[in-house]
């Protein structure tokens, strides 16, 4: 049966690979991005996620309701912390939630959020996490963003991490209305941010990552998943983060993609 799924990042990298799968497989999607709209969107807005009057005006000025929705914006850590918490955090709580009192999520339907591998150990940092949520609009989201000292690359992760922790909370908040809440973990992929992601974590050490597995992955990789939570016959599967990394990550918890043995880990020691 087809469905209405609305995606952000739909114009480029996983958000536009999942774009195309879910049209191929006959869905109607409606793209939410700052930058140009994508080929096969049945209509597009341009939205800045880190700007809640963007967001706001958006929601209100779409018509209908969905039965998916795909956050896939995202920026990198060297793109500022400011602007990594506005958007990576701030702005997918915004806008799910905008959408949600809106009543514009149909009962049984998905939300799929994209964390990442860099989040794996989100429980050991409850305590961070749980200054974010503090937050308690997105005026004062952009006080914890403009605070934020550690730096992009850090805040990167703690959004990630606040991401995985979000999405098993709203999978509980949602039980009754039946609609589904999981995540994606991507390990390293070749999308636009690539670059980006090595400038945070140095050449080498992707490198490695990415030699652990075989290869770098693709937007591709990524889309079968999520396309699959969003629209797929999977209805018993709720609140879950998904490594979608070819193994990366149980290597990394086994020891044959052994983290100490990492050019970063290497350099940590010298």
């Amino acid at each position: 049966m087809a469905k209405r799924i609305l995606l952000t990042g739909a114009s480029t990298g996983i958000g536009n690979a999942t774009l195309r799968r879910l049209v191929t497989d006959g869905h109607e999607v409606v793209s939410l991005d700052i930058k140009d709209a994508p080929e096969g969107a049945s209509e597009h807005h341009h939205c800045d996620m880190s700007d809640p009057a963007s967001i706001d005006e958006v929601v209100a000025g779409i018509d209908g309701s969905f039965d998916g929705l795909g956050n896939i914006a995202g920026v990198a850590g060297s793109m500022g912390a400011e602007l990594v918490l506005r958007v990576n955090v701030y702005g997918l709580r915004h806008l799910t939630e905008a959408l949600l009192a809106a009543g514009k999520l149909n009962d049984g339907g998905s939300i799929v959020n994209i964390a990442s591998l860099a989040a794996m150990v989100w429980h050991r940092h409850r305590d961070r996490i749980a200054e974010l949520d503090a937050a308690a609009d997105f005026a004062a989201g952009i006080e914890v963003a403009q605070a934020y000292e550690r730096g992009g690359p850090a805040a990167y992760v703690l959004s990630k991490e606040w991401v995985a922790s979000y999405t098993k909370h709203l999978a509980g908040r949602l039980i009754e209305p039946g609609i589904r809440v999981n995540s994606v973990s991507p390990g390293p992929v070749n999308t636009p941010l690539f670059p980006y992601f090595e400038q945070d974590a140095g050449a080498e050490q992707m490198a490695w990552l990415n030699e652990r597995v075989g290869r770098v992955g693709l937007p591709e990789d990524q889309a079968e998943v999520v396309t699959w939570l969003l629209a797929g016959e999977c209805g018993w599967v709720n609140g879950i983060d998904l490594p979608v990394d070819n193994g990366l990550s149980a290597g990394m918890t086994v020891g044959w993609a052994n983290p100490k043995d990492s050019p970063a880990s290497r350099s940590r020691k010298s």
